[in-house]
Formats: C-alpha cells, structure tokens, sequence
C-alpha cells in the first residue's frame, strides 16, 4: 500500500441502494449494505480531466494508506490480490459521465463499471442502464454546466437513454450518501406517472442544475418505516394539496417544512374540507400553478396569497418534424375524470368532435393502461392535432407538449391554456358542449381541408411554445422554495450575479465558471442608447436571454481620441471614423476582459438572430476544437462580402449566392444542419465569436494601435484599406488558429441598420 492522496474522493453508492466496498479478505471489489460495509472503497479524482468529463481511479484504503483497484470482465481486485492472483497489474482510470439528477457512472475502455445483483462489481457491460448508474456522496463528481449535462444523451447506443430517464432514485438511497448540496434538499412527495410525475422529473432535473437535491417519494407506496431517516436528511417536502394530510398525519411532518403546491380549485377545496382555511398559513410555502388556480385560490377564502409558479416543458424532448396532414386527433388526458360528482375530463365530448370532422381519434392512454410519460413524445409524433375539452385543469401540460412537437393544439380556456394561447400556442374553444363540439370539428375540418394553412399553423405553434420551455419559469420554483429569509436562498442569491438592462445584465445568470469553455457567457455589446436593438435581441433570441450579460458599448463620437492615442490603443494617422472607432474599442474592451480574467469569453453583437440550439451546439463544437484553438467565428459576413477558408492543402476563396433566409430570421433560427468548423484564411464580420485569452493576446498583438495600413491577402491580389477592426484582424488570422461554424450559428438580424454604418454615415454628411 502507498500514503493516502490528498486528492478529493467520494464514496459511492448502487441503485441497488448498496455501497462499494472492498471485501477485506480477499481484495475484492464488492457492493453490499450500506449499514454493514466498511468504508474502504472511494473514487478518486485524478489531477487531469479528459474532455468534458473527470478522470479518477478506485481505490482501497485502509488507515493511512491506500492502493489502486483493478477491473476485468468478470471481476475487481485491488492491485496486491492482482498480483497475487497472476492477473496483469493495470490500475484501471475511469472517465467519471455525469448523467442527470445527480446520477453517474464510471467508463474505462469502452465498458461501464456494472453492480451485479448478487455482490460482484465487474467492468463488463458496453450499455449504461440501471445497473450502471451510481450515486456518489460529494457535489463534485456531478457538477457540471446544465449544457455538459446534456452530453451523454447524444452519445447513444452507449447509454440506455429510457431506463436511465425511468429509474426514480429512492430517497433513502440519497439520504444514505450524505451528500451535501449547495441549495436545499428537496423531497417530493407525490404521483411518479403522467403529467404529475413528468413535472416532478422535470423539476428535479432542473434544480439539480441549480445546486439542489431533488428526489420523489411515491404516494402509492407505505413509506412509513423511513420516514424518520427521510425526514432527518430533507429539509423541504414538496407536494401538493391533496397529499398534505398524509405527510402531516402520517409521516409526521411539520407545516413548517411543506411546500404547498395547488393545480387546480378542487384540491383548494378538499384541503380546506379537511384542514380549514388557516393551514394554508401554516406552509413553508404556498404555490399555485396557473392564475387561474391563484383566482380560485383567492374566491375560495384562503387567508394567504400564494405565488404563482407556471408550469413547463423541456421543449428539446417534444420538438420534432411538423405533420404535413391532418389525418389523426390526439388525446392525451383521462377521457373521464369526476370529483365532487363533476365531470372534468370530458373526453367523449373530443372524441365526438373528432369523428364529426372526419378524423381518426387516438388515446393515450387511460387511468388503467397508462403510457408512460418517457413516450409521450412520440405518441405526439405519432398524431397531427392535439385536443383538452376540461372545464378544470392546472395545465393542462399536453397543449404545451403538442404545442412544442408542433401540432394542431385546440383547448377549453381554463388552466394555464388561455395565456399559451394568447402567446401563439394553440386555438382557444368554447367551454359549453355543443358550442365546443361545433366549434372544434368547423376548425378541425379547416384544416384537414387546407393543408397549407395546417402546416403553417403547426410551425407558428410550435415556435410560440420555445418560451414554454422550463428555462423561462424555473426561476419561480426556486423562489418559491427558497422561502423569503432563508439561509439557502442568502448563499445561493450572493452566489448569482443579476444584470438589468441598464447595466450589465439582461436577467438572473447562474454563477459557474466562464472560463470553462463547455460553458460560455454571452457578452453583448449594446450601446446605452440602442434600447430598441436590444428589445429586438431579447425577442429574437429569448433562449439566449439568461445566458447574456449586457456590456456597454463605446460610442466612437464621444471617445477622447488624444487619450487613446497616449494608450497605444490608435495611432494618430488612424482614419476609423466614429461608428468604426466605437465598434473595435468595444471588442478590444472585451479582447483586455479575456485576457485579464484568463478566461474563454463569447461575444456578441446586438443586431444578430441565433439558432435555437446554439447553447447545445456551441458547447458540443468547442468540447471537440482543435487542441490550442484561439478564436471560433458563429457568425460572419456573406452578403455581399465573400469568405476565405484554409483547407491545409489549399486555401480558397468562398462566394455565396441563394440567401435562403433573407429576411426568414425565424426559418434560420430552427434549422437543424450539422456543423463543423473550418479554418479562417479571412473573414468579415464580428456578429457573434468565442475567443481563448491566448487567442485575444495575439489580436491585441497584431491589430493595436489601430492605424492607417492597408491588409494585403497573400496569393489573392487583394490589399484593403483597414477602415475597421475586422479588417484589421485579418491581419492575424495567419497566426492564430481561428475558425468558423459552417454553417453559422448566428446570423445579421437584416431588419436593423448598423450603428457602426449609421455613425460613419452620419460623420461623413457633416
């Protein structure tokens, strides 16, 4: 055995609910109960990291010392039992993959570390499912950007994506970890199947990103015998109305630790039955899901006002091609639903409907055959239109899940469905029966009839439901979670920086490393009085919105040129005029930023529209840049200008023509082409580009001061006159290793003018 490391290192725990252990008689490497296995064996970070994910190895230790562990197929042994069974001694290094809601697994030559039901551990499966997964006892081994989190699920067939999403961590296996979060420890007490159960994964997905620890206690099961090792590691359950009496009466737990959640005014109702008005002011917390439920909330004489905390979707698992017919009608509720001997549901009333126009009518499923909400994408995929005929509901979720798979959506106003409506997501009818039986087969018929028009209202749905994604009501959550007062939200609120658009900020960033290059913060440069450009930027890129930190730009007409000039920052024969001058102070402000801060920075111009996935495709294309990469252009210049690229072999000069998305932003933003990088000969255009401080050191080298020069393109002929800084970086292009995403990812908004043109123009009339 060798001394102890002091390299962190955690323990780790099956979904089996066992530990790992090494058994101390024979060396082996073994999983069993957490109450009667010694505390030998531990995960060890390494000091480098490969890629995205850590590198570490398993170790044994005991007292002071510790050593490696070796994996095979059929079993694992610390290196001295190697050696003395005569197997080969390679301590083997794991890549540690964090998955999702806190989970992990461990990878070394193309196999997963596997817990064997009856004790073994063997490195042996080529697919990460149930067996595979792990849950370590510190924050550290699945820390990562919400972004990086999302990587493992593009890497299929090595991970079993449905048996991963469907495996619900029973919470006594969490609290048996230890493991201490940066925000609260949540349990969710509650219903783990159809909308309820797809909210609480979603949740807990979600806030595992914000530094909490979220797990689900089924209500169908006796929990009891845990509640006191429950209720000693949680510090909050949330759950909602109707499942308030059985925590309080039969897990014992306090008003004071509930988070109170109301989806519709029968649970308002059955509550007070039960409890009285004044429980309500009992909570830790008092939620309700739509302002409906707020309205009814209020009507029915609850004392305390409650927050509301809308609903969302993960719009990415719903997204998908638009039908090109309206052939089959989806329903994707309880056809019949009674309480208080109401009928809520009202299925037969869509299925009538339906038939009436002429269409198929198809089913989820039923409070008996439930269809697991994990394939819930897929039965939308597998209809044209989506229907709710409720006279009650807290979403209703299937609108914003049709809506998002970009479906025909026609619902009763009531829940959270008028607002989605009004937004663009769906055709809003009647309440009373045969107005709604009328109204929806005449629109129904419409569209099966004309199907251009069907097809155009199902992409207009399914763009309108981007902003249904969680990303835009996650915030509430955790406000509402994180009581005024509290001590969690103390840490977490000085761990966040907030940014309005006065300043610095467009709205409340995450704090996490910047410099992490999976993890960019956008740097938007807008100038104090270009107010419209930035509204036109936060409505064209509203998924980018929480990720943008607002930096004031310079405005080259106010600029002390002497004082510049002392700077070494422009020479006096410099002919920028004031557009030109503001616009490259401003890029090399942010060049300075990256290189002080040592730090990867993205920055952006105000006049640009971006995909949709440019969060997800950014980070994948930067995790997989070359090595020593300094610059990657998601944007440029193509009309007119033209582009010129080094394929290594040759160089070449790139002209386009066929803008397809002239004045089509939107059509630009979903388009889903594959990217790659290519390297930068020359290139017009700073509209959106991440730089590495190696790679901002070498433009400040190569472009200040800015000066009068002409730019020559060696082996073209071309030498240009340098009126601005992005033809002044062209100059260094030859020296750095730039590229560009082709296709871009961001593109010129051509419905604004430029400052930088309108300024010089502007100068040059006077």
């Amino acid at each position: 055995m060798i001394e102890l490391s002091t390299l962190p290192r955690a323990r780790l725990f099956t979904a089996f609910g066992t530990v790992m252990y090494v058994e101390p008689f024979t060396g082996e490497l073994r999983h069993g109960p957490v109450e009667s296995s010694p505390a030998n064996a531990f995960f060890e970070l390494g000091n480098n990291s490969g890629g995205t994910n850590r590198l570490g190895r398993l170790i044994y230790a005991v007292g002071g010392s510790a050593e490696p562990i070796d994996c095979y197929p059929d079993t694992c042994f610390s290196v001295s039992q190697s050696r003395r069974d005569n197997r080969s001694i390679d301590p083997t290094t794991f890549e540690l993959i964090p998955l999702e809601r806190g989970l992990l697994t461990l990878k070394s030559r193309g196999l997963f570390l596997s817990a064997i039901p009856d004790g073994h551990v063997r490195l042996a499966a080529s697919v990460c499912s149930t067996w595979e997964l792990v849950i370590a006892s510190e924050n550290w081994c699945t820390e990562t950007t919400s972004e990086d989190s999302e990587v493992w699920r593009v890497t299929a067939p090595g991970f079993d994506t449905k048996k991963i999403e469907k495996y619900i961590v029973h919470p006594t296996i969490r609290a048996k970890s230890g493991r201490k979060p940066v925000g609260l420890k949540v349990l969710i007490y509650g219903y783990t199947k159809w909308s309820h159960g797809r909210v609480y994964y979603d949740l807990s997905r979600r806030l595992h990103d914000r530094g909490f620890i979220v797990d689900i206690l089924d209500w169908q099961i006796n929990n009891f015998e845990y509640k006191e090792e429950l209720s000693k590691y949680y510090d909050i359950y949330l759950t909602s109305l109707d499942g308030v009496s059985t925590l309080v009466d039969t897990y014992g737990v306090p008003y004071g630790k509930i988070v109170a959640i109301s989806h519709s005014e029968f649970d308002i109702r059955m509550l007070i039955d039960k409890k009285g008005l004044e429980v309500f002011n009992k909570f830790a917390s008092y939620g309700v899901v739509s302002e409906c439920v707020y309205s009814a909330s209020v009507t029915r004489g609850v004392p305390r006002m409650p927050k509301v905390v809308p609903l969302g979707i993960d719009y990415q698992s719903f997204f998908s091609g638009l039908p090109e017919r309206l052939v089959t009608v989806g329903y994707a509720t309880s056809m019949s639903l009674k309480i208080y001997d109401v009928e809520l549901k009202r299925g037969e009333l869509a299925e009538a409907a339906t038939r009436e126009a002429g269409l198929a009518f198809k089913v989820a499923g039923s409070t008996a055959d439930q269809l697991s909400f994990h394939d819930m994408p897929k039965f939308y995929q597998s209809v044209d239109a989506i229907l709710t005929s409720s006279v009650s509901e807290s979403g209703p979720l299937s609108v914003m899940e049709g809506a998002a798979a970009g479906r025909l959506v026609i619902g009763t106003p009531v829940g959270h469905f008028p607002q989605k409506a009004y937004q663009g997501g769906g055709i809003i009818a009647p309440i009373e029966p045969d107005k709604f039986k009328a109204f929806t087969a005449a629109t129904l018929r419409y569209y099966k009839e004309n199907p251009t028009a069907f097809v155009e209202k199902c992409h207009v749905t399914r763009e309108a439901a981007r902003m249904f994604d969680w990303q835009y009501s996650i915030d509430e959550w955790v406000d509402l979670i994180e009581r005024p007062g509290s001590a969690a939200k103390s840490s977490r609120s000085a761990a966040r920086t907030y940014v309005d658009q006065g300043s610095t900020s467009l709205a409340p960033v995450c704090s996490r490393s910047d410099g992490e290059a999976g993890s960019p913060l956008i740097h938007l440069i807008n100038l104090d009085r270009s107010i419209v450009r930035l509204s036109a930027y936060k409505d064209n890129n509203p998924h980018l919105v929480r990720n943008t930190v607002r930096m004031p730009g310079i405005d080259g007409a106010l600029v002390d040129r002497s004082k510049i000039i002392n700077e070494g920052i422009i020479s006096e024969d410099c002919s920028y005029l004031p557009g030109s001058l503001g616009c490259a102070l401003s890029h090399v402000s942010l060049w300075k930023l990256a290189v002080s801060e040592n730090k990867v920075i993205t920055i952006f111009e105000d006049d640009v529209r971006s995909s949709f996935d440019f969060l997800t495709e950014s980070s994948r294309i930067i995790s997989s840049a070359p090595a020593g990469w300094d610059m990657i252009k998601w944007g440029f210049l193509f009309d007119p200008l033209f582009l010129w690229l080094d394929f290594n072999f040759s160089k070449a000069k790139l002209e386009f023509y066929d803008h397809r998305y002239s004045k089509k932003g939107l059509l630009f933003q979903s388009d889903k082409s594959s990217r790659s990088l290519v390297r930068i000969a020359h290139s017009f255009g700073l509209q959106a580009y991440s730089l590495t401080p190696r790679g901002a050191q070498k433009l400040l080298g190569k472009c200040l001061p800015l000066k009068k020069r002409t730019i020559p393109f060696p082996g073209t002929g071309v030498v240009l006159d340098d009126t601005g800084i992005d033809c002044a970086m062209c100059a260094a292009y030859s020296s750095m290793k730039a590229f560009v995403c082709m296709p871009p990812l961001v593109i010129p908004d051509d419905e604004l003018p430029s400052d930088r043109v309108s300024a010089d123009q502007k100068m040059g009339s006077i």
